[in-house]
Protein backbone atom coordinates (compact mmCIF):
# COMPACT_ATOMS: atom_id res chain seq x y z
CA UNK A 1 0.00 0.00 0.00
CA UNK A 2 1.42 3.82 -0.69
CA UNK A 3 1.94 6.51 1.71
CA UNK A 4 -0.75 8.01 -0.12
CA UNK A 5 -3.21 4.75 0.19
CA UNK A 6 -1.69 4.58 3.71
CA UNK A 7 -3.23 8.44 4.40
CA UNK A 8 -6.35 8.19 2.89
CA UNK A 9 -7.12 4.62 4.99
CA UNK A 10 -6.76 7.00 7.90
CA UNK A 11 -8.45 9.74 7.04
CA UNK A 12 -11.64 7.54 6.10
CA UNK A 13 -11.36 6.00 9.75
CA UNK A 14 -10.89 9.20 11.16
CA UNK A 15 -14.71 10.90 9.59
CA UNK A 16 -16.00 7.04 10.15
CA UNK A 17 -15.26 7.82 14.32
CA UNK A 18 -15.98 11.41 14.03
CA UNK A 19 -19.62 10.55 12.44
CA UNK A 20 -19.60 7.81 15.10
CA UNK A 21 -18.95 10.32 17.77
CA UNK A 22 -21.62 13.07 16.55
CA UNK A 23 -24.27 10.27 16.83
CA UNK A 24 -23.02 9.27 20.26
CA UNK A 25 -23.37 13.05 21.78
CA UNK A 26 -26.18 13.33 19.80
CA UNK A 27 -28.33 10.21 21.80
CA UNK A 28 -26.80 11.50 24.75
CA UNK A 29 -27.93 15.22 24.30
CA UNK A 30 -31.46 13.38 23.59
CA UNK A 31 -31.70 11.12 26.50
CA UNK A 32 -34.52 12.24 27.84
CA UNK A 33 -36.23 14.32 24.71
CA UNK A 34 -39.84 11.81 24.61
CA UNK A 35 -40.31 9.60 21.62
CA UNK A 36 -36.39 9.93 20.97
CA UNK A 37 -35.68 6.58 19.33
CA UNK A 38 -31.66 5.75 19.49
CA UNK A 39 -29.34 6.00 16.46
CA UNK A 40 -26.58 3.60 15.81
CA UNK A 41 -24.45 4.01 13.19
CA UNK A 42 -23.91 1.20 10.80
CA UNK A 43 -19.89 1.02 9.22
CA UNK A 44 -19.07 -1.49 6.17
CA UNK A 45 -15.52 -1.64 5.09
CA UNK A 46 -14.48 0.00 1.19
CA UNK A 47 -12.88 -2.99 -0.48
CA UNK A 48 -9.87 -2.88 -2.52
CA UNK A 49 -9.13 -2.56 -5.88
CA UNK A 50 -6.92 -4.18 -8.66
CA UNK A 51 -4.17 -1.66 -7.88
CA UNK A 52 -4.85 -1.73 -3.89
CA UNK A 53 -4.34 -5.55 -2.03
CA UNK A 54 -6.82 -5.73 0.68
CA UNK A 55 -9.12 -2.90 1.68
CA UNK A 56 -9.58 0.83 1.33
CA UNK A 57 -10.55 1.93 4.55
CA UNK A 58 -13.98 2.44 6.04
CA UNK A 59 -17.04 4.29 5.25
CA UNK A 60 -20.66 4.67 7.03
CA UNK A 61 -23.10 2.74 5.70
CA UNK A 62 -26.01 4.09 7.54
CA UNK A 63 -27.46 5.67 10.49
CA UNK A 64 -30.77 4.13 12.00
CA UNK A 65 -33.36 4.38 14.36
CA UNK A 66 -33.23 1.24 17.13
CA UNK A 67 -37.14 0.75 16.67
CA UNK A 68 -39.57 -2.34 17.05
CA UNK A 69 -42.27 -1.49 14.83
CA UNK A 70 -44.68 -4.41 15.82
CA UNK A 71 -43.83 -2.48 19.89
CA UNK A 72 -44.50 0.46 18.32
CA UNK A 73 -47.91 -0.14 16.15
CA UNK A 74 -48.92 -2.20 19.97
CA UNK A 75 -48.26 1.49 21.49
CA UNK A 76 -49.82 3.59 18.91
CA UNK A 77 -53.36 0.85 18.83
CA UNK A 78 -53.47 1.36 22.72
CA UNK A 79 -53.42 4.96 22.80
CA UNK A 80 -56.95 5.52 21.49
CA UNK A 81 -58.34 3.28 24.35
CA UNK A 82 -56.00 4.70 27.09
CA UNK A 83 -57.57 8.01 25.84
CA UNK A 84 -60.92 6.99 26.04
CA UNK A 85 -61.08 5.44 29.40
CA UNK A 86 -58.97 8.57 30.91
CA UNK A 87 -62.06 10.78 29.27
CA UNK A 88 -64.81 8.45 30.38
CA UNK A 89 -63.04 8.45 33.87
CA UNK A 90 -63.21 12.22 34.35
CA UNK A 91 -66.81 12.95 32.97
CA UNK A 92 -68.47 10.08 34.62
CA UNK A 93 -68.13 11.52 38.09
CA UNK A 94 -69.80 14.75 36.68
CA UNK A 95 -72.76 11.98 35.84
CA UNK A 96 -72.57 10.19 39.21
CA UNK A 97 -72.48 13.43 41.13
CA UNK A 98 -75.89 13.93 39.58
CA UNK A 99 -77.18 10.62 41.15
CA UNK A 100 -75.19 11.12 44.73
CA UNK A 101 -78.37 10.34 47.24
CA UNK A 102 -75.42 10.11 50.33
CA UNK A 103 -76.85 13.44 51.87
CA UNK A 104 -80.51 11.26 52.69
CA UNK A 105 -82.38 14.20 50.85
CA UNK A 106 -81.93 12.49 47.01
CA UNK A 107 -84.99 11.33 45.51
CA UNK A 108 -85.22 7.74 47.02
CA UNK A 109 -85.79 9.93 50.22
CA UNK A 110 -88.28 11.78 48.98
CA UNK A 111 -90.11 8.73 47.54
CA UNK A 112 -89.94 7.57 50.73
CA UNK A 113 -91.12 10.57 52.61
CA UNK A 114 -94.42 10.73 50.01
CA UNK A 115 -95.14 6.95 51.70
CA UNK A 116 -95.14 8.04 55.21
CA UNK A 117 -96.73 11.40 54.47
CA UNK A 118 -99.62 9.09 52.50
CA UNK A 119 -99.87 6.19 55.45
CA UNK A 120 -99.70 9.51 57.99
CA UNK A 121 -102.70 10.64 55.83
CA UNK A 122 -104.68 7.44 55.98
CA UNK A 123 -104.35 6.88 59.57
CA UNK A 124 -106.10 10.26 59.85
CA UNK A 125 -108.25 11.43 57.00
CA UNK A 126 -109.54 14.55 58.31
CA UNK A 127 -106.17 15.64 59.14
CA UNK A 128 -105.63 19.39 57.59
CA UNK A 129 -101.88 19.08 58.00
CA UNK A 130 -101.44 15.65 56.59
CA UNK A 131 -103.21 16.66 53.55
CA UNK A 132 -100.51 19.51 53.07
CA UNK A 133 -97.56 17.09 53.51
CA UNK A 134 -99.11 14.62 51.02
CA UNK A 135 -98.68 17.71 48.62
CA UNK A 136 -95.33 19.32 50.15
CA UNK A 137 -93.98 15.82 49.53
CA UNK A 138 -95.59 15.13 46.26
CA UNK A 139 -93.67 18.36 45.41
CA UNK A 140 -90.42 17.68 46.38
CA UNK A 141 -90.34 14.49 44.02
CA UNK A 142 -91.12 16.77 41.48
CA UNK A 143 -88.30 18.74 41.81
CA UNK A 144 -86.02 15.68 42.54
CA UNK A 145 -86.92 14.57 39.19
CA UNK A 146 -86.42 18.48 38.07
CA UNK A 147 -83.03 18.58 39.55
CA UNK A 148 -81.64 15.52 38.40
CA UNK A 149 -83.10 15.78 35.02
CA UNK A 150 -81.71 19.66 34.89
CA UNK A 151 -78.18 18.18 36.05
CA UNK A 152 -78.01 15.30 33.79
CA UNK A 153 -78.79 18.18 30.58
CA UNK A 154 -76.27 20.45 32.11
CA UNK A 155 -73.37 17.38 31.85
CA UNK A 156 -74.15 17.25 28.26
CA UNK A 157 -73.43 20.58 27.95
CA UNK A 158 -69.93 20.91 28.40
CA UNK A 159 -69.66 17.35 26.48
CA UNK A 160 -71.06 18.48 23.70
CA UNK A 161 -68.56 21.80 23.39
CA UNK A 162 -65.76 19.63 24.63
CA UNK A 163 -66.46 17.07 21.23
CA UNK A 164 -66.02 20.85 19.18
CA UNK A 165 -62.35 21.63 20.71
CA UNK A 166 -61.66 18.34 20.30
CA UNK A 167 -62.48 18.48 16.52
CA UNK A 168 -60.38 21.71 16.56
CA UNK A 169 -57.57 19.82 18.18
CA UNK A 170 -57.77 17.19 15.74
CA UNK A 171 -57.76 18.90 13.12
CA UNK A 172 -54.63 21.30 13.87
CA UNK A 173 -52.90 17.86 14.71
CA UNK A 174 -53.63 16.74 11.33
CA UNK A 175 -51.74 19.75 9.81
CA UNK A 176 -48.91 19.47 11.88
CA UNK A 177 -48.53 15.67 10.89
CA UNK A 178 -49.16 16.49 6.90
CA UNK A 179 -46.50 19.14 7.05
CA UNK A 180 -43.82 17.51 8.75
CA UNK A 181 -44.56 14.42 6.29
CA UNK A 182 -43.75 16.96 3.58
CA UNK A 183 -40.71 17.86 5.20
CA UNK A 184 -39.78 13.77 5.51
CA UNK A 185 -40.68 12.92 1.87
CA UNK A 186 -39.02 15.82 0.42
CA UNK A 187 -35.42 14.65 2.47
CA UNK A 188 -36.01 10.88 2.36
CA UNK A 189 -34.15 9.97 -0.64
CA UNK A 190 -31.19 12.31 0.00
CA UNK A 191 -31.24 12.86 3.78
CA UNK A 192 -33.17 10.48 6.04
CA UNK A 193 -34.63 12.80 8.47
CA UNK A 194 -34.51 10.63 11.76
CA UNK A 195 -35.15 13.18 14.29
CA UNK A 196 -38.39 14.26 12.17
CA UNK A 197 -39.80 10.45 12.01
CA UNK A 198 -39.40 10.54 15.72
CA UNK A 199 -41.43 13.68 16.22
CA UNK A 200 -43.95 12.50 13.60
CA UNK A 201 -44.51 9.38 15.89
CA UNK A 202 -44.74 10.99 19.03
CA UNK A 203 -47.22 13.70 17.05
CA UNK A 204 -49.25 10.81 16.16
CA UNK A 205 -49.24 9.35 19.74
CA UNK A 206 -50.74 12.20 21.16
CA UNK A 207 -53.68 11.95 18.09
CA UNK A 208 -54.27 8.62 18.53
CA UNK A 209 -55.19 9.68 22.63
CA UNK A 210 -57.78 12.17 20.91
CA UNK A 211 -58.91 10.04 17.93
CA UNK A 212 -58.71 6.39 17.50
CA UNK A 213 -56.51 5.81 14.75
CA UNK A 214 -54.07 3.19 12.55
CA UNK A 215 -51.35 4.08 10.16
CA UNK A 216 -49.56 3.06 7.54
CA UNK A 217 -45.59 4.08 6.48
CA UNK A 218 -44.83 3.96 2.44
CA UNK A 219 -41.81 3.37 1.39
CA UNK A 220 -41.04 7.17 0.23
CA UNK A 221 -41.27 7.91 4.35
CA UNK A 222 -45.14 8.97 4.04
CA UNK A 223 -47.58 8.66 6.69
CA UNK A 224 -51.05 7.64 5.97
CA UNK A 225 -53.45 7.91 8.79
CA UNK A 226 -57.03 6.71 9.07
CA UNK A 227 -59.46 5.50 12.06
CA UNK A 228 -59.55 2.27 13.29
CA UNK A 229 -62.56 1.95 11.50
CA UNK A 230 -61.49 3.00 8.14
CA UNK A 231 -62.40 6.11 7.85
CA UNK A 232 -58.94 8.51 5.91
CA UNK A 233 -57.80 11.25 7.81
CA UNK A 234 -54.45 11.91 6.28
CA UNK A 235 -53.14 10.88 2.64
CA UNK A 236 -49.98 11.99 1.06
CA UNK A 237 -49.41 15.55 0.45
CA UNK A 238 -52.63 16.38 -0.56
CA UNK A 239 -55.55 15.45 1.70
CA UNK A 240 -55.79 15.76 5.18
CA UNK A 241 -59.16 15.43 6.55
CA UNK A 242 -61.17 18.97 8.45
CA UNK A 243 -63.46 18.14 10.93
CA UNK A 244 -66.54 20.29 11.59
CA UNK A 245 -69.91 20.84 13.40
CA UNK A 246 -72.74 19.94 11.00
CA UNK A 247 -76.13 21.62 11.08
CA UNK A 248 -77.75 18.25 10.98
CA UNK A 249 -78.99 17.01 14.28
CA UNK A 250 -78.05 13.65 15.60
CA UNK A 251 -81.11 11.28 17.00
CA UNK A 252 -79.99 13.13 20.57
CA UNK A 253 -80.51 16.19 19.16
CA UNK A 254 -77.03 17.81 19.11
CA UNK A 255 -75.17 19.03 16.30
CA UNK A 256 -73.68 16.18 14.29
CA UNK A 257 -69.95 16.02 12.85
CA UNK A 258 -68.66 16.77 9.52
CA UNK A 259 -65.53 15.65 7.58
CA UNK A 260 -64.08 17.69 4.90
CA UNK A 261 -67.74 18.73 3.92
CA UNK A 262 -69.39 15.29 4.37
CA UNK A 263 -71.84 14.42 6.91
CA UNK A 264 -69.46 12.28 9.27
CA UNK A 265 -70.85 8.54 10.57
CA UNK A 266 -69.91 9.06 14.33
CA UNK A 267 -69.72 5.30 14.95
CA UNK A 268 -66.23 5.46 13.28
CA UNK A 269 -64.96 6.54 15.58
CA UNK A 270 -64.34 4.27 18.62
CA UNK A 271 -61.97 5.63 20.73
CA UNK A 272 -59.76 8.23 21.84
CA UNK A 273 -61.32 11.48 23.84
CA UNK A 274 -63.41 12.25 20.75
CA UNK A 275 -64.74 8.54 21.05
CA UNK A 276 -65.48 9.21 24.97
CA UNK A 277 -67.08 12.13 24.31
CA UNK A 278 -69.88 10.90 22.06
CA UNK A 279 -69.98 7.64 24.42
CA UNK A 280 -70.85 9.59 27.08
CA UNK A 281 -73.30 12.14 25.48
CA UNK A 282 -75.03 9.41 23.24
CA UNK A 283 -75.15 6.65 24.80
CA UNK A 284 -74.32 7.09 28.66
CA UNK A 285 -76.56 10.21 29.25
CA UNK A 286 -78.76 10.59 25.83
CA UNK A 287 -78.79 6.87 24.49
CA UNK A 288 -82.04 4.98 24.32
CA UNK A 289 -80.89 3.03 27.31
CA UNK A 290 -78.65 5.79 28.95
CA UNK A 291 -79.29 7.29 32.36
CA UNK A 292 -81.72 10.84 31.12
CA UNK A 293 -83.37 8.45 28.78
CA UNK A 294 -83.87 5.85 32.08
CA UNK A 295 -85.01 8.61 34.53
CA UNK A 296 -87.44 9.62 32.03
CA UNK A 297 -88.91 6.35 31.82
CA UNK A 298 -88.89 5.99 35.52
CA UNK A 299 -90.79 9.90 36.01
CA UNK A 300 -93.26 9.04 33.66
CA UNK A 301 -94.45 5.87 35.24
CA UNK A 302 -94.15 7.71 38.58
CA UNK A 303 -96.24 10.59 37.12
CA UNK A 304 -98.71 8.01 35.53
CA UNK A 305 -99.12 5.59 38.73
CA UNK A 306 -99.73 7.89 41.39
CA UNK A 307 -102.07 9.99 38.73
CA UNK A 308 -104.15 6.31 38.01
CA UNK A 309 -104.94 6.74 42.48
CA UNK A 310 -105.36 9.99 42.66
CA UNK A 311 -107.59 10.01 39.36
CA UNK A 312 -110.03 7.78 41.06
CA UNK A 313 -109.84 9.27 44.50
CA UNK A 314 -111.50 12.19 45.90
CA UNK A 315 -110.76 14.95 48.20
CA UNK A 316 -112.48 15.99 51.21
CA UNK A 317 -115.36 17.24 49.27
CA UNK A 318 -116.83 16.62 45.91
CA UNK A 319 -115.86 19.04 43.28
CA UNK A 320 -118.26 20.48 40.94
CA UNK A 321 -115.94 20.01 37.90
CA UNK A 322 -112.58 18.30 36.71
CA UNK A 323 -110.02 20.06 34.75
CA UNK A 324 -107.10 18.05 33.24
CA UNK A 325 -103.22 19.25 33.58
CA UNK A 326 -102.33 17.44 29.76
CA UNK A 327 -103.01 19.53 26.91
CA UNK A 328 -104.34 17.25 23.85
CA UNK A 329 -102.73 18.83 21.28
CA UNK A 330 -103.94 18.87 17.86
CA UNK A 331 -104.45 14.48 16.89
CA UNK A 332 -107.97 14.78 18.59
CA UNK A 333 -109.75 12.72 15.73
CA UNK A 334 -106.56 10.23 15.57
CA UNK A 335 -107.83 7.00 17.76
CA UNK A 336 -105.91 6.23 21.22
CA UNK A 337 -104.59 3.21 20.19
CA UNK A 338 -102.35 5.36 17.56
CA UNK A 339 -101.30 8.00 20.31
CA UNK A 340 -100.65 5.36 22.54
CA UNK A 341 -97.60 4.03 19.99
CA UNK A 342 -97.04 7.47 18.85
CA UNK A 343 -95.07 8.68 21.24
CA UNK A 344 -94.57 11.33 18.77
CA UNK A 345 -97.74 12.59 19.63
CA UNK A 346 -98.02 15.71 21.81
CA UNK A 347 -101.31 14.41 22.89
CA UNK A 348 -99.29 12.50 25.74
CA UNK A 349 -96.46 12.90 28.13
CA UNK A 350 -93.34 12.18 26.22
CA UNK A 351 -91.48 9.06 26.85
CA UNK A 352 -91.48 5.30 26.58
CA UNK A 353 -95.77 5.20 26.89
CA UNK A 354 -96.72 1.54 27.47
CA UNK A 355 -100.10 0.43 25.30
CA UNK A 356 -101.12 -1.09 28.10
CA UNK A 357 -101.72 2.14 29.86
CA UNK A 358 -104.62 3.30 27.96
CA UNK A 359 -106.98 0.24 27.47
CA UNK A 360 -110.77 -0.78 26.90
CA UNK A 361 -112.56 -0.81 29.90
CA UNK A 362 -115.09 1.74 31.66
CA UNK A 363 -114.92 4.92 33.71
CA UNK A 364 -118.02 5.34 36.10
CA UNK A 365 -118.54 8.59 37.64
CA UNK A 366 -120.95 9.63 40.09
CA UNK A 367 -122.63 13.12 40.22
CA UNK A 368 -125.83 14.39 42.73
CA UNK A 369 -126.44 16.94 45.22
CA UNK A 370 -125.91 14.55 48.26
CA UNK A 371 -123.43 12.48 49.55
CA UNK A 372 -125.05 9.85 50.89
CA UNK A 373 -127.43 9.09 46.95
CA UNK A 374 -124.95 10.21 44.24
CA UNK A 375 -126.17 8.66 40.87
CA UNK A 376 -123.37 6.28 38.78
CA UNK A 377 -123.25 6.75 34.97
CA UNK A 378 -120.42 5.00 32.98
CA UNK A 379 -118.68 5.48 29.59
CA UNK A 380 -117.14 2.35 28.10
CA UNK A 381 -113.32 3.66 26.69
CA UNK A 382 -112.52 1.66 23.22
CA UNK A 383 -108.79 2.45 22.11
CA UNK A 384 -110.30 3.02 18.37
CA UNK A 385 -111.90 5.45 19.79
CA UNK A 386 -110.24 9.42 19.30
CA UNK A 387 -110.31 11.88 21.89
CA UNK A 388 -113.21 13.91 20.35
CA UNK A 389 -114.67 10.71 20.16
CA UNK A 390 -113.93 10.20 23.75
CA UNK A 391 -115.24 13.53 24.92
CA UNK A 392 -118.34 12.97 23.20
CA UNK A 393 -118.95 10.01 24.94
CA UNK A 394 -118.80 11.34 28.41
CA UNK A 395 -120.56 14.68 27.40
CA UNK A 396 -123.71 11.89 26.45
CA UNK A 397 -123.40 10.27 30.33
CA UNK A 398 -126.71 11.79 31.78
CA UNK A 399 -125.36 15.00 34.34
CA UNK A 400 -122.06 15.15 33.00
CA UNK A 401 -120.65 17.33 30.90
CA UNK A 402 -117.73 16.99 28.96
CA UNK A 403 -115.41 19.59 27.07
CA UNK A 404 -112.23 20.42 25.32
CA UNK A 405 -111.01 23.95 26.97
CA UNK A 406 -109.39 26.71 24.59
CA UNK A 407 -106.04 25.33 25.92
CA UNK A 408 -106.64 21.83 24.62
CA UNK A 409 -107.86 20.40 27.95
CA UNK A 410 -110.45 17.95 28.32
CA UNK A 411 -112.74 19.87 31.43
CA UNK A 412 -115.25 17.26 33.04
CA UNK A 413 -118.15 18.99 34.97
CA UNK A 414 -121.59 18.26 37.01
CA UNK A 415 -124.09 19.38 34.20
CA UNK A 416 -126.89 20.47 36.57
CA UNK A 417 -126.08 23.50 38.48
CA UNK A 418 -125.05 22.73 41.89
CA UNK A 419 -124.20 18.84 41.02
CA UNK A 420 -121.13 17.27 42.87
CA UNK A 421 -119.27 15.12 40.82
CA UNK A 422 -116.49 12.38 41.40
CA UNK A 423 -114.96 9.33 39.54
CA UNK A 424 -116.10 5.84 41.43
CA UNK A 425 -113.56 3.83 38.76
CA UNK A 426 -111.29 3.86 35.52
CA UNK A 427 -110.42 0.92 34.07
CA UNK A 428 -109.30 2.25 31.01
CA UNK A 429 -106.27 4.27 32.56
CA UNK A 430 -107.48 7.03 30.11
CA UNK A 431 -108.08 9.93 33.51
CA UNK A 432 -104.66 9.07 34.31
CA UNK A 433 -102.97 9.48 30.84
CA UNK A 434 -105.24 13.26 30.33
CA UNK A 435 -104.51 14.00 33.69
CA UNK A 436 -107.90 14.39 35.32
CA UNK A 437 -107.41 14.58 38.93
CA UNK A 438 -103.55 14.26 38.56
CA UNK A 439 -101.79 14.28 41.37
CA UNK A 440 -98.39 15.46 38.36
CA UNK A 441 -98.43 17.24 35.53
CA UNK A 442 -95.73 17.89 32.59
CA UNK A 443 -94.11 15.79 30.33
CA UNK A 444 -90.67 15.08 30.74
CA UNK A 445 -88.60 14.48 34.30
CA UNK A 446 -87.68 18.23 34.18
CA UNK A 447 -91.03 20.07 34.08
CA UNK A 448 -92.48 17.40 36.21
CA UNK A 449 -95.05 18.93 38.82
CA UNK A 450 -97.34 19.14 41.13
CA UNK A 451 -100.90 20.00 39.99
CA UNK A 452 -101.29 23.68 40.55
CA UNK A 453 -105.25 22.90 42.09
CA UNK A 454 -103.92 20.74 44.27
CA UNK A 455 -101.11 23.09 45.48
CA UNK A 456 -104.06 25.98 45.84
CA UNK A 457 -106.07 23.62 47.66
CA UNK A 458 -104.35 20.49 49.56
CA UNK A 459 -108.43 19.63 50.55
CA UNK A 460 -108.72 17.94 46.53
CA UNK A 461 -105.94 15.51 47.63
CA UNK A 462 -107.60 11.94 47.05
CA UNK A 463 -107.89 11.04 50.18
CA UNK A 464 -110.87 8.43 49.96
CA UNK A 465 -112.94 6.69 47.67
CA UNK A 466 -116.70 6.81 46.12
CA UNK A 467 -118.59 3.57 47.79
CA UNK A 468 -120.48 1.25 45.20
CA UNK A 469 -123.29 -0.51 46.05
CA UNK A 470 -121.96 -3.14 43.30
CA UNK A 471 -119.37 -1.66 41.76
CA UNK A 472 -120.01 -4.11 38.23
CA UNK A 473 -123.36 -2.91 38.42
CA UNK A 474 -123.99 0.12 40.43
CA UNK A 475 -127.15 2.13 41.19
CA UNK A 476 -126.20 3.72 44.12
CA UNK A 477 -123.13 6.03 45.41
CA UNK A 478 -121.94 7.62 48.83
CA UNK A 479 -119.15 9.31 50.00
CA UNK A 480 -117.79 9.02 53.37
CA UNK A 481 -115.47 12.31 53.80
CA UNK A 482 -113.70 10.21 56.78
CA UNK A 483 -113.03 6.92 54.28
CA UNK A 484 -109.45 6.40 53.73
CA UNK A 485 -109.04 4.28 50.64
CA UNK A 486 -107.28 6.81 48.49
CA UNK A 487 -104.43 7.52 50.96
CA UNK A 488 -103.90 4.02 51.57
CA UNK A 489 -103.67 3.24 47.48
CA UNK A 490 -101.28 5.87 47.42
CA UNK A 491 -99.13 4.52 50.00
CA UNK A 492 -99.41 1.23 49.04
CA UNK A 493 -97.39 2.36 45.54
CA UNK A 494 -94.24 1.98 48.04
CA UNK A 495 -94.51 -1.80 47.60
CA UNK A 496 -96.23 -2.09 44.48
CA UNK A 497 -94.40 -3.62 41.70
CA UNK A 498 -94.13 -2.17 37.81
CA UNK A 499 -92.35 -3.41 35.00
CA UNK A 500 -89.32 -1.31 33.70
CA UNK A 501 -86.23 -1.80 32.48
CA UNK A 502 -86.72 -5.47 32.14
CA UNK A 503 -87.45 -5.95 35.74
CA UNK A 504 -90.28 -6.00 38.25
CA UNK A 505 -89.84 -3.70 41.33
CA UNK A 506 -91.02 -0.99 43.38
CA UNK A 507 -89.96 2.73 42.21
CA UNK A 508 -87.27 2.49 45.02
CA UNK A 509 -85.73 -0.34 43.85
CA UNK A 510 -85.83 0.78 40.32
CA UNK A 511 -84.22 3.91 40.97
CA UNK A 512 -81.80 2.02 43.16
CA UNK A 513 -80.76 -0.03 40.19
CA UNK A 514 -80.34 2.90 38.42
CA UNK A 515 -77.81 4.28 40.50
CA UNK A 516 -76.04 0.53 41.11
CA UNK A 517 -76.07 0.35 37.26
CA UNK A 518 -74.02 3.56 37.04
CA UNK A 519 -71.45 2.74 39.81
CA UNK A 520 -71.29 -0.34 38.13
CA UNK A 521 -70.22 1.57 34.68
CA UNK A 522 -67.81 3.90 37.06
CA UNK A 523 -65.90 0.93 38.57
CA UNK A 524 -65.44 -0.91 35.58
CA UNK A 525 -64.27 1.81 33.35
CA UNK A 526 -61.54 2.43 36.65
CA UNK A 527 -60.54 -1.38 36.28
CA UNK A 528 -60.60 -0.86 33.03
CA UNK A 529 -58.54 2.04 32.90
CA UNK A 530 -55.96 0.48 35.28
CA UNK A 531 -55.27 -2.30 33.01
CA UNK A 532 -54.80 -0.21 30.19
CA UNK A 533 -52.25 1.72 32.05
CA UNK A 534 -50.48 -1.28 33.01
CA UNK A 535 -50.55 -2.36 29.65
CA UNK A 536 -49.15 0.98 28.04
CA UNK A 537 -46.31 0.77 30.59
CA UNK A 538 -45.32 -2.45 29.81
CA UNK A 539 -45.06 -1.90 26.32
CA UNK A 540 -43.34 1.70 26.87
CA UNK A 541 -40.57 -0.13 29.35
CA UNK A 542 -39.86 -3.02 25.93
CA UNK A 543 -40.25 0.27 23.70
CA UNK A 544 -37.89 2.08 26.15
CA UNK A 545 -35.43 -0.90 26.43
CA UNK A 546 -35.31 -1.29 22.36
CA UNK A 547 -35.25 2.44 21.44
CA UNK A 548 -34.07 4.32 24.54
CA UNK A 549 -30.94 5.44 24.99
CA UNK A 550 -28.78 4.00 28.10
CA UNK A 551 -26.22 6.53 28.92
CA UNK A 552 -23.90 3.99 30.08
CA UNK A 553 -23.41 1.80 26.73
CA UNK A 554 -23.66 5.13 24.83
CA UNK A 555 -20.27 6.25 27.29
CA UNK A 556 -18.67 3.00 26.49
CA UNK A 557 -19.33 3.62 22.71
CA UNK A 558 -17.85 7.13 23.19
CA UNK A 559 -14.58 5.63 24.45
CA UNK A 560 -14.72 3.17 21.68
CA UNK A 561 -15.03 5.25 19.04
CA UNK A 562 -12.62 7.53 20.95
CA UNK A 563 -10.05 5.30 20.93
CA UNK A 564 -10.42 4.70 17.38
CA UNK A 565 -10.10 8.06 16.53
CA UNK A 566 -6.88 8.30 18.26
CA UNK A 567 -5.56 5.50 16.70
CA UNK A 568 -6.52 6.99 12.95
CA UNK A 569 -4.87 10.18 13.98
CA UNK A 570 -1.61 8.04 14.95
CA UNK A 571 -1.73 6.44 11.63
CA UNK A 572 -1.90 9.94 9.97
CA UNK A 573 1.34 10.95 12.24
CA UNK A 574 2.67 7.42 11.38
CA UNK A 575 1.87 8.43 7.55
CA UNK A 576 3.47 11.91 7.82
CA UNK A 577 6.95 10.25 9.70
CA UNK A 578 7.39 7.91 6.98
CA UNK A 579 6.96 10.29 4.43
CA UNK A 580 9.44 12.87 5.74
CA UNK A 581 11.72 9.96 5.94
CA UNK A 582 11.58 9.36 2.40
CA UNK A 583 11.60 12.71 1.30
CA UNK A 584 15.42 13.15 4.13
CA UNK A 585 16.49 9.80 1.99
CA UNK A 586 16.16 11.82 -1.01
Amino acid sequence: MSLSNLLNVSKLGIFASQGALQTISHNITNANTAGYSRQTVELESIPGTQTVAGGTGVRIADVRRQMDQLVDRRLELGTGELGRLQTREKYTAMVEDVFNDMDGNGLSAGLEAFFDAADTLADNPGNAVARYQVVAKADGIAKDFNQIAAALNESSLPLDKEIGVVLGDVNRRLKAIQELNNIIVRNEATNPSLDLKDQRRQMILELGEVIDIRTLELDNGDVQVMTSKGQELLADAVYSAEFGRSTQLTETGFQGIKISGREFDASKVSGGQLGALLELRDEVVHGANGFLTRLETLADEVRFQFNKVNSQSVGKELVSSLTGVVSLGNDLDTSLAALVTDTNSDAYMKGPVDANRVVEGRIVFATGTSDDALTPVSATITTDMSLNQVQQAIDALEGVKAEITSDKKLKISAENSGDKLGVVVDESGLLAALGIGALFGGREAGDMKVNAALLADPDRVGVGRLRADDLDNPTKVTHDDANSNGALALGALRTNKFDLFGNSASFTSHYATLVGELGSVINLDKESLIAQESAQSFLSDIRESISGVSLEEELTDLIRFQRAFQASSKMVGVADELMQSIIQMV
